[in-house]
């Protein structure tokens, strides 16, 4: 064999095992993430540019008491544009809030978000006005608005163009709660005949529920402002879910010329080439008058839905049945409007019969020509007895708005046949037969109590009632209090003296009492004694000692020597001396002059209760 030949097998046999060792390896990694792989598929989103802000009036001048459009368009997310709560406005202009949107146009591959905010401004007298520049945070730093020149002039002629606005055109204005009505929004063309589409439509108005799809789209010619123009039209239908006169608005964005291929032109009609201009707009809003539904009529069966409504008879996958088959009843309601929010009517419980809740289903074709929009149920059945010859009547009711009335339309049964088949007769339940179903019947609730239970006077939690926070003072309250008892005993704990003194304070506020009824009785021994007891009482904390064996000396003490040798030292001895002699003598002197010294007495006191 040559060497060439040799060279040549080993080339092929090396490339031969680099794809098995490929193979082997993409057989051995995990599965890829769809979801990964559909985000990485999503063209990107530019928020990195600098953020650019445009204003315009649309038009730029208009009459008084008209009404202009100021439109502030940027390059940004909605949710990160936080608006001033008040515009710098200069005086005589009328500025209200009318529609915010944000549209995601993706030219060149990438996705750069355009959030628009439309501003209603009429004025109030001619001339011309400017509203000032001001700022605006965008991705949390601020970003200037320019400022915007427009005028208000005289009455303008009925041909100068207009502001561009959408004309809102319920087909009823007087509709039930839970309704859903058809409601046309026209876009015309502008004063040159340059007819856009509309993208992103959108309903304002807290009192309805709009249904996020498209019933009809083409192009109409309606009058405008004494001329007939072209104009878009799209039909769509919103829910009334408030009572009473509620406003109806709407709002969409142009999306240059892309029509449905069903769309007939017709007449002169103007495209715009390039890319499409995708500017806000939104209608003035119309009153719909919403009216409750009556309670009077009402039956078992309606589950809510209001509107036009058929039933197609209910189709069986089978009419033989066996016991403990499982078979399916579907069952389809057709109606114009949509059925997105119905309600299928349970089935009854009834013997011999065990019955599931409907699950939706595949529709089948209408055979309706009018109502085409339907919604299938399946409902589960399974047979318990074979005397079981029809499957349970389903009863239900739907409201009729144009007849303003409830409307029986109850599911009819259908006629089968059950058997047991080879099935063993010791499988067989007991309770199978119809006789034995009665007179086994289900458990069923107790009669009503004779006397009422447990009553509350109202649901609010204990925590928000308003007794709540002062049982919460009062607790706090006694808490501080708890402590500062706490506090004066451990005090009084560490200073007793201040307890001997408190004791002597009032004892001495006792004998003083004693004191003045002994001089008013004219009692010269109790005068004497209580006296003496009054000084030895306020002296006895100073020592400490006991009161009564304190002696003239001892309360002598507690002056200086001035008052020892004065009048105070002069008036104790007096007292003292006297009740010795009242206790140790056999004749007391006359007690006339100590009854004159009660106004010293009583100042020595004072003098001796303040040193406690």
């Amino acid at each position: 064999m040559s060497t060439a030949r040799i060279h040549f097998l080993l080339l092929l046999g090396a490339v031969c095992g680099g794809l098995v060792a490929t193979a082997r390896a993409q057989s051995n990694s995990p599965p890829a993430n769809v979801l990964m792989q559909l985000m990485q598929s999503q063209l990107p989103v530019d928020i990195s540019s600098p953020v650019v802000v445009k204003t315009e009036m649309d038009p730029p001048i208009f009459d008084v008491g008209e009404k202009g459009i100021y439109r502030v368009t940027l390059n940004a997310l909605e949710a990160s544009v936080h608006w001033p709560s008040r515009l710098p406005l200069p005086g005589g202009l009328q500025v209200m809030p009318a529609a915010r949107g944000q549209i995601l146009p993706a030219p060149g591959g990438i996705t750069r978000a355009e959030t628009t905010l439309n501003f209603h401004v009429r004025g109030e007298r001619q001339g011309f006005y400017t509203i000032p520049a001001f700022f605006i945070e965008v991705y949390g730093k601020p970003v200037r608005v320019p400022e915007t020149h427009f005028e208000i002039g005289p009455r303008m002629e009925a041909g100068i163009e207009r502001a561009r606005q959408l004309l809102l055109r319920p087909l009823r204005t007087n509709v039930f709660v839970g309704e859903s009505f058809r409601v046309r929004v026209l876009a015309p063309a502008t004063g040159s005949n340059v007819l856009e589409s509309l993208a992103q439509l959108q309903f304002g108005g807290d009192g309805f529920f709009e249904d996020k799809f498209i019933l009809r789209q083409q192009i109409e010619r309606v009058e405008v402002d004494g001329r007939i123009v072209p104009a878009w039209m799209i039909e769509s239908s919103v829910t009334a879910i408030g009572v009473g006169p509620q406003k109806l608005s709407a709002q969409a964005f142009t999306s240059g010329m892309k029509f449905l291929p069903s769309v007939r032109l017709q007449g002169p009609i103007a495209s715009l080439s390039g890319q499409p201009q995708h500017v806000l707009l939104d209608s003035d809003p119309v009153i719909i008058n919403v009216r409750p539904l009556p309670a009077a009529g009402t039956a078992k069966g309606f589950t809510g839905f209001v509107g036009k409504l058929a039933v197609d008879p209910p189709h069986l996958t089978t009419n033989s049945l066996r016991l403990g088959e499982v078979v399916t009843m579907r069952v389809t309601f057709r109606s114009e409007n949509s059925l997105a929010r119905l309600t299928p009517p349970p089935l009854p419980r009834v013997p011999g019969w065990q019955v599931f809740p409907p699950t939706p289903t595949e529709t089948p074709p209408s055979a309706w020509p009018v109502m085409n929009n339907g919604a299938a149920f399946a409902y589960t059945l399974i047979p318990m007895t074979e005397d079981a010859k029809q499957t349970p009547a389903i009863p239900f009711q739907w409201f009729d708005p144009e007849r303003a009335a409830y409307v029986e339309l109850n599911i009819p049964p259908v006629e089968v046949t059950v058997t047991a088949g080879d099935l063993a007769a010791e499988l067989k339940p007991a309770n199978w037969s119809a006789s034995d179903a009665q007179s086994n019947p289900r458990p069923v609730l107790s009669q009503l109590a004779a006397l009422p239970g447990t009553t509350i006077a109202t649901l609010v939690p204990l925590q928000l009632r308003p007794w709540f926070w002062l049982v919460q003072l009062a607790l706090a309250i006694a808490l501080a209090a708890l402590w500062c008892w706490d506090r004066r005993r451990r005090f009084f704990e560490s200073h007793p003296e201040f307890v001997l003194f408190r004791k002597a304070r009032r004892a001495l506020r006792l004998e003083q009492r004693a004191l003045r009824q002994a001089a008013t009785r004219g009692d010269a021994s109790g005068f004497v004694r209580r006296a003496v007891a009054a000084m030895q009482i306020a002296a006895a904390p100073h020592f400490p000692a006991t009161p009564r064996a304190l002696v003239c000396g001892e309360v002598l003490s507690l002056f200086d020597a001035k008052e020892q040798g004065g009048r105070t030292g002069a008036v104790i001895r007096s007292f003292f001396t006297r009740d010795a002699a009242t206790n140790y003598g056999e004749k007391p002197e006359s007690a006339m002059p100590l009854f004159d010294l009660r106004p010293e007495l009583e100042r020595i006191l004072k003098l001796m209760e303040a040193r406690l």
